[in-house]
């Protein structure tokens, strides 16, 4: 492969000042944003413990959105009106600091067609409009996915039928927004590559701020490049404010999403910010599993979880938490396992679910960081000992939006192919719809 030339006076991936006040992820990298369960954020701010926080913890410090947090501080999160629509108590999200903050809000699409949030007419989708207005950043537009249609017991029959009550929605978006403040994103959605272009050619005319890639398409990279292309072409991503990807957070695509956005940066629009999303560490405490150490090899980078400590031998124990984290690192299994029915299959409490929940979060973060730096170090050289699949996607990224070509991107297909997600996401946007704790 030909690669770009390289000298120190013009550095391969250009680093750029933050919009936000003293935010910790770099501008220049694609963020990870996650999707924060309500019961958290409400439980977080409400500060009432019920028992004695880990040694040296202070009330305040599970708020991770507080800029004078010196424990764990994150600047993005994603609030769902499917799930925060009716919440009348105060959080850590609607308390937040907006300075340093920014919130992208979804739009409770995937709650409304699988049934468990009900809309019924102008009043509801206003409803929704103005809750994304009051409350986010960045939001998504109403859409209806197209994913379970694959599925059974959806009550929508076909992608059509989704784009049809999509259109709907769209067209009360736009008339009747407000404010001007909020950046909408159009949502894509299409099961294949012939309905995405349909989806996308439905909507691309409406007003709004930015791009949402959801469904099952969303991490097929080459379907991923080739919108963005054909986006440049139509003039329909130059004065665009932000792109959000539904639904992932694995390493390796991290570090792809990264390289897209310089990419775009440096050959398209300069201001344009790139976002994707899980509530992985809150959902995975429903299947009682922690994140432990990211592993990096030539084969590539996974975030693994591990079968969390539990039992009544733990209760009371002062044996450390095993696995690192800023809370991590200053608790004991006394602090996560504590007295209750010793016959029950956890001797976990609620607040042990929300350490729990700090914990895998920040160690997520930990590891995005980590392999952002990892690829930076070896692109600069490009002499990648990690993950070379990866290493070799994030080089075809830059030469496809560099060539604003077709042709060019065609060439890339194989190597992007080789990639976890490269020919196609395994399933649709369900991480949308965020479990509580």
């Amino acid at each position: 492969m030909n690669l770009p030339s390289v000298t120190p006076s013009e550095p391969y991936y250009p680093v750029v000042e933050n919009d936000l006040f003293d935010d910790p992820t770099p501008k220049d990298q694609a963020i990870y944003v996650p999707s924060v369960s309500p019961v958290y954020a409400m439980s977080v701010q409400a500060q009432q413990w019920r028992r004695p926080l880990p040694q040296g913890v202070k009330p305040g410090d599970l708020n991770f959105l507080d800029p004078d947090n010196r424990l764990f501080r994150i600047s993005h999160v994603l609030s769902s009106a499917g799930q925060a629509l009716n919440q009348s108590r105060d959080c850590i999200i609607t308390q937040r600091h907006k300075a340093s903050t920014l919130v992208i809000g979804d739009s409770g699409g995937y709650q409304i067609a699988s049934g468990r949030l009900h809309i019924d007419g102008d009043k509801d989708r206003l409803k929704i409009l103005r809750w994304l207005e009051a409350n986010s950043d960045v939001a998504m537009t109403l859409d209806v996915p197209t994913g379970p249609v694959l599925g059974l017991g959806y009550k929508f029959r076909s992608s059509r039928d989704c784009l049809t009550a999509t259109l709907d929605h769209l067209k009360f978006f736009e008339d009747n927004r407000k404010s001007t403040s909020t950046s909408f994103l159009n949502v894509l959605q299409g099961n294949n590559a012939r309905e995405a272009d349909a989806w996308y050619d439905a909507v691309k005319d409406f007003a709004f701020e930015g791009w949402a890639f959801a469904g099952i398409m969303r991490l097929n990279f080459y379907h991923l490049l080739r919108r963005i292309l054909i986006m440049a072409d139509e003039g329909k991503i130059q004065d665009k404010k932000w792109i959000h990807i539904l639904g992932t957070n694995q390493l390796d695509t991290a570090v792809c999403l990264t390289a897209l956005q310089r990419a775009i940066n440096k050959h398209i629009n300069p201001d344009l910010r790139i976002s994707y999303d899980t509530s992985s560490p809150f959902r995975n405490l429903a299947y009682n599993n922690v994140y432990s150490l990211p592993k990096f090899d030539r084969s590539g980078m996974v975030m693994p979880t591990e079968r969390m400590p539990d039992g009544v031998e733990f209760v009371g124990s002062q044996i450390r938490w095993p696995w690192p984290s800023p809370l991590g690192d200053r608790m004991v299994m006394g602090d996560i396992c504590v007295k209750g029915d010793p016959y029950a299959g956890s001797q976990r409490d609620m607040q042990s679910s929300l350490y729990l929940a700090h914990h895998n979060l920040a160690s997520l973060c930990s590891a995005v960081s980590l392999a952002n730096r990892v690829f930076d170090s070896e692109s600069i050289g490009h002499k990648h000992t990690i993950g070379l699949a990866i290493g070799a996607a994030v080089e075809a990224i830059e030469l496809a939006i560099a060539s604003g070509s077709m042709t060019t991107l065609g060439r890339m297909k194989s190597t992007l192919d080789k990639i976890r997600h490269g020919k196609a996401a395994a399933s649709d946007d369900e991480d949308r719809d965020l479990s509580e704790l």
